[in-house]
C-alpha cells in the first residue's frame, strides 16, 4: 500500500487552488490501496473556518474526501495563529503540524506540500 501526506498551506486568499488541491487529493484516494492525509497548515488552516462564503463548497468537499477514507487534520499551532476557533471550525483531527509530518516521514509516506 502506497500513503500520501498531502500538505496544504494554500489559505483562503487562493480559493481556486485549494479547490483543486481539494479535487486532487480525492483523484488520490480512489486510487487502489493508497492511503492519503490531508495535513491543513499555516494559512491553509484558514480553509477551515466555518463563517466564510466559501465554506459550503470546503465542508462538502472535505466531506467527500473523508467519505473516501482521507484522513483530514489541521495544525493546532497554525488554528491558534490564524484565530480559526475550534467550535468555529469545520471537523478535522487536531495534531501538532512538524510532529505529525515527522510521524509520517518516519512511516514511509510521500509528502506533497502545496
Amino acid at each position: 500500500m502506497s500513503a500520501v501526506l498531502v500538505v496544504v498551506t494554500t489559505g483562503k486568499e487562493a480559493f481556486p487552488r485549494a479547490n483543486s488541491l481539494l479535487h486532487m487529493t480525492g483523484v488520490l484516494a480512489n486510487q487502489p490501496e493508497t492511503k492519503i492525509e490531508f495535513l491543513l497548515l499555516g494559512p491553509g488552516v484558514e480553509l477551515l473556518r466555518a463563517n466564510q462564503k466559501s465554506t459550503p463548497i470546503i465542508a462538502e468537499a472535505l466531506d467527500h474526501l473523508r467519505q473516501l477514507g482521507v484522513d483530514v487534520a489541521a495544525c493546532q499551532v497554525s488554528l491558534e495563529a490564524y484565530g480559526v476557533e475550534a467550535d468555529r471550525m469545520l471537523p478535522a483531527r487536531l495534531v501538532k503540524g512538524a510532529v505529525e509530518i515527522r510521524r509520517c516521514i518516519g512511516e514511509g509516506m510521500t509528502v506533497l506540500t502545496f
